[in-house]
């Protein structure tokens, strides 16, 4: 048996298999994930409370064989999650409040409805329709639209305020009330300059409640480990890792 304790398979066909499945990057962000894991205290009993649901059924021995493993590895499958959640808290949760109050409503969810022509005659012409209630948006935004929305009758969303690219389309968007329509603006999405009617359908502020703790915890891990795996990746340094807890 090879010291990777797969029978069927050596670590050098493993790691061929990796490259050429572009998986690397994958792996390199698995390894900094047990890595953390492997610094950071997960309590033993929720350890055995978690591996109590997941053998439930399961023979531990068959298990352990079928997946190449020992007990440790189990357990370390096991803590991942709780340890990245503990790490997350303790790195970035004093100061996630004044973050997102600093946000200046970044994280607000919208919906709106979008209608992009190049012809400015012709934007200027549907706006006239439509304030004059001689058409439905959702009409004039699959039969006229030239943007990737028409499909989607026009819908976008809901996303986050902070995600909206152009920026002007963002303030553009504040700046209305729910079912309003904005008179033909221009906008440049990077390779086409457009000329665009926006209708607010909904803007639901956001709350720092637990729901937007535990998301805004998970983006900002997602992007410590995207940035160390690019760093690894292109063979720079990157720091060393430490966990304090509270």
């Amino acid at each position: 048996m090879a010291d990777n304790k797969l029978p069927y398979l050596t670590s050098e066909e493993i790691e061929g298999l990796v490259v050429r499945m572009a998986h690397v990057a994958v792996v390199v962000r698995r390894q900094q994930e047990e890595l953390i894991t492997s610094i950071v205290p997960v309590p033993e009993e929720w350890v055995k409370e978690e591996k109590e649901k997941f053998l439930v059924g399961k023979d531990l021995k068959e298990v352990l064989k079928y997946r190449g493993w020992n007990e440790e590895d189990l357990d370390l499958h096991l803590s991942r999650p709780e340890a990245l959640r503990l790490f997350s808290e303790a790195r970035w949760g004093p100061s996630l409040e004044e973050s997102f109050l600093a946000s200046k409503g970044a994280y607000d969810e919208v919906v709106y409805s979008i209608l992009r022509v190049e012809d400015m005659f012709l934007a200027r012409e549907l706006w006239i329709r439509l304030e004059e209630g001689e058409a439905a948006f959702v009409d004039l935004a699959t039969n006229y639209g030239e943007g990737p929305e028409a499909s989607r009758k026009g819908i976008v969303g809901p996303i986050a305020m902070g995600q909206i690219r152009p920026l002007s389309l963002g303030q553009c968007l504040r700046s209305l009330q729910n079912g309003e329509i904005h008179p033909p603006i221009k906008m440049s999405d990077g390779t086409k300059e457009w000329h665009a009617l926006i209708r607010l359908e909904n803007l639901t502020p956001a709350r720092f409640d637990v729901s937007m703790r535990s998301d805004l915890l998970k983006n900002l891990l997602n992007k410590f480990l995207d940035d160390r795996v690019k760093k690894i990746m292109k063979g720079d340094s990157i720091e060393e890792i430490h966990y304090e807890q509270g």
